[in-house]
């Protein structure tokens, strides 16, 4: 018998940024996201240079019959074995059990620019000093929702994604 040493910490939404900007638009975020299906959501709209949106299945009928165009689920998951961090968005609170150590806004490199990687600002974020000069070099921009294959409800169109890191 095998016994398994895993939690399903929640079901959600697989998400990530939009395939469908263009040719010249081939950056922005590079990795794919599960948002829970129970987020808290952002009562601020973002200016849509990183966009997230909801992932549907292609390829015919590969991976099942029917999954054709159908939206894809996801879970986040932890080893009930080891201590675990995870930054989890479109929430802004930890869930039960879990230590909040921080919380704020995903955000990531623009569509438009070279790939990137969604990460979690916190809402009080610090500056380098000295280091506020227009030079360009790496930006970051706030994530937006874009609904369509991502299911609004629980989400909403245009608006800001909330991010909280947690550990256990």
């Amino acid at each position: 018998m095998i016994t398994f040493y895993i939690d399903i910490v929640t079901p959600g939404f697989i998400a990530g940024q939009d395939h469908n900007t263009g040719a010249s638009y081939l950056g922005g975020p590079a990795n794919i996201l599960c948002l829970p299906n129970n987020p808290e959501l952002s009562n601020r709209t973002a200016p849509g240079n990183s966009i997230l949106v909801g992932t549907e299945y292609e390829n015919g009928n590969f991976f099942a019959s029917g999954a054709q165009d159908e939206d894809a689920p996801c879970a986040l998951c932890r080893s009930k074995n080891i201590s675990s961090s995870v930054m989890i968005p479109g929430r802004k609170t930890c869930y039960d059990g879990w230590q909040m150590e921080y919380h704020g806004i995903l955000a990531s490199g623009a569509y438009n620019f070279r790939p990137s990687s969604f990460i979690c600002i916190d809402n009080y974020p610090e500056f380098i000093q000295g280091g506020q000069d227009d030079k360009d070099g790496f930006v970051l921009y706030a994530t937006s929702t874009k609904c369509g294959s991502l299911t609004c409800p629980p989400y909403g169109d245009k608006l800001a994604v909330n991010c909280v890191v947690c550990s256990k």
